[in-house]
């Protein structure tokens, strides 16, 4: 059943716990286009006096927001620090500066999964023709059999290596991380003298930073609830 009609987004001449509330059950009650337009206006006559503040505070609520379909963590950090450096004294301020800390971990988790993939593309042989033609679930039988007919004799640590690539590939609809982190962990496991064990080891290493990023998800999420309450 439709909202019958939008409530406004009460935002008077000072910020206050209650019209903090207020926006609040606005976005609970998925009215987030309601939230940023009422917002906008007070920040766009005057950023630099209450009640901007909770405007902004608003807006970087609104931005993180896990029900809203145009959820923009850039946008949500841009408000949170603009509240910070227009309102160093607002009673806003302090949550302001977790958010964007949240946010700038992050952003930090990202560049070294970027810089670990770079090393990655630099170190890893060519993978085999099966890979290359997306052929996914072919490869997956390919080496299979190959480590079915080795058992702990090479080539099996190439197969070993290629089903992590498999599982791992961003273009495999069956992409798998716990398989593919499985399998680079068998390399080194069962093939320490390997030459694809280096290789291997930089694959875990992008997983933990991958479980790491995880983390902080749930960390900004615990984040949001509790500055809900």
């Amino acid at each position: 059943m439709g909202k019958v009609a939008e409530p406004p987004c009460k935002i008077e001449s000072t910020s206050s716990p209650d019209q903090l509330a207020q926006y609040r059950n606005d976005l609970a009650g998925g009215f987030f286009e309601t939230v940023i337009q009422q917002c906008l206006a007070v920040v766009n006559k005057n950023d630099a006096v209450p009640p901007a503040d909770l405007a902004l505070y608003a807006l970087g609520e609104v931005y993180a927001h896990h029900a809203y379909q145009g959820k923009d963590y850039e946008l949500s950090r841009y408000y949170f620090a603009r509240l910070i450096a227009n309102f160093p004294e607002s009673q806003l301020t302090s949550e302001a500066r977790t958010f964007v800390g949240l946010y700038d971990t992050f952003a930090e988790k990202e560049k070294k999964i970027a810089s670990l993939e770079k090393e990655q593309q630099a170190k890893v042989p060519p993978t085999r023709e099966a890979i290359t033609d997306r052929n996914f679930e072919a490869a997956v039988k390919e080496n299979l059999q190959i480590i079915k007919v080795s058992g702990q004799k090479t080539p099996a640590d190439h197969a070993l290596y290629n089903l992590g690539l498999i599982y791992a590939h961003i273009d495999n609809p069956g992409k798998d991380f716990q398989k593919a982190r499985k399998y680079f962990a068998e390399v080194i496991k069962e093939f320490p003298a390997s030459s694809l064990v280096e290789e291997s080891r930089v694959w875990l290493g992008l997983f933990e930073v991958f479980e790491k990023m995880q983390q902080i998800d749930l960390d900004i999420e615990q984040q949001k609830k509790q500055l809900n309450r």
